[in-house]
């Protein structure tokens, strides 16, 4: 009988101990919901990134920028939100993909980057000048000029080859650096310097022709006016346009070089011996056999230019160059 009363009391006590463990369950369950924090919203901003890994050195274009959204941290209070200021830019260092811009990345007109300042299709290149043929040593950087050669008379043995000529090579062309210097003020440069090299930002077709004519002849740089992009069309100068002008007292001076078409004179062509020349520049449209015509009557006549001048082929003659008339004495 006192066994059964035992088994019978352990069972209540197992059942009773099982409730009170679910309802310190609940009551625990409870205190803990009750400590939870409310979801608060977290904030996020849009910010640009590189779509893909970017060389340095290279022109950023739309395909390379993508939008991500991300929490709203201060530390990506630095990145660029705006795709225009990204967009055309060039890179100063690798950007990984994925990695955010910031200005620090990006090559700005205020680096001392050359490679930015070139526009177009233009090349960067330097020639050596000093104080008379440099201006003065006063162009700066951002400066335009134009770039004027001269060159000597070439002979070979008595045969002229190249006449002495001064013209305008290049215009409008743009000072990307003086030196080394990119950005100089003027207390840079208190003295005028022997040599000096000046940068130019020149067409990519005209590099050719403004290196051979730093090598065959002398350069000289001339400043431009304030917002000029002009160009004038010159023929050139050679040593007669400093002495045949349309002035009475140049003619007395020299008569036998007047240069006017409209004041040629007939040249007298009965004796094949001659020892006097005028000078004639040529005009558009002129042939050897067409000055013949008008200096001599006779177009047969050419051959004595041709000869006095050296020409090898009668159509080898160039508009604005001077050659000599033989003035056949009777």
């Amino acid at each position: 009988m006192g066994g059964v009363f035992m088994k019978s009391t352990g069972k209540r006590l197992i059942l009773v101990s099982l409730i009170l463990a679910v309802i310190c369950s609940i009551f625990i369950f409870i205190y803990l919901i009750s400590l939870k924090t409310p979801d608060i919203a977290v904030k996020e901003r849009t910010v640009l990134v590189a779509a893909e890994t970017i060389p340095p050195r290279t022109i950023i274009v739309k395909k390379m920028v993508k939008e991500i959204s991300v929490p709203d941290n201060p530390i990506f209070k630095d990145y660029i939100k705006e795709s225009s200021n990204i967009i055309g830019k060039y890179t100063k260092d690798s950007i990984l993909k994925d990695d955010g811009f910031n200005k620090a990345m990006l090559i700005n007109e205020l680096d001392n980057e050359l490679i930015y300042k070139i526009d177009g299709n233009n090349r960067g290149i330097s020639i050596n000048v000093n104080g008379s043929t440099g201006v003065s040593d006063l162009i700066k950087q951002g400066d335009f000029v134009d770039i004027i050669v001269y060159l000597s008379e070439k002979k070979d043995g008595q045969k002229i080859i190249r006449q002495e000529l001064s013209r305008i090579l290049l215009q409008n062309i743009k000072v990307l650096a003086i030196d080394k210097s990119l950005n100089r003020s003027d207390a840079q440069r208190v003295a005028i310097p022997t040599n000096y090299l000046v940068t130019l930002s020149v067409p990519a077709l005209d590099i050719e022709k403004l290196t051979l004519a730093e090598d065959t002849g002398k350069l000289k740089l001339i400043l431009r006016p304030l917002k000029s992009d002009s160009i004038q069309e010159t023929e050139g100068a050679n040593w007669q346009d400093l002495v045949l002008v349309n002035s009475k007292e140049s003619k007395n001076l020299l008569p036998e070089q007047n240069t006017k078409t409209a004041e040629i004179a007939k040249v007298n062509s009965s004796d094949p011996k001659y020892d006097k020349y005028v000078y004639y520049i040529i005009l558009q449209g002129d042939t050897l056999r067409k000055i013949s015509t008008a200096f001599y009557g006779d177009p047969k006549k050419y051959d004595l230019i041709k000869q006095a001048n050296g020409i090898e082929a009668e159509n080898l003659i160039k508009t604005g160059t001077s050659i000599k008339i033989p003035v056949l004495d009777k």
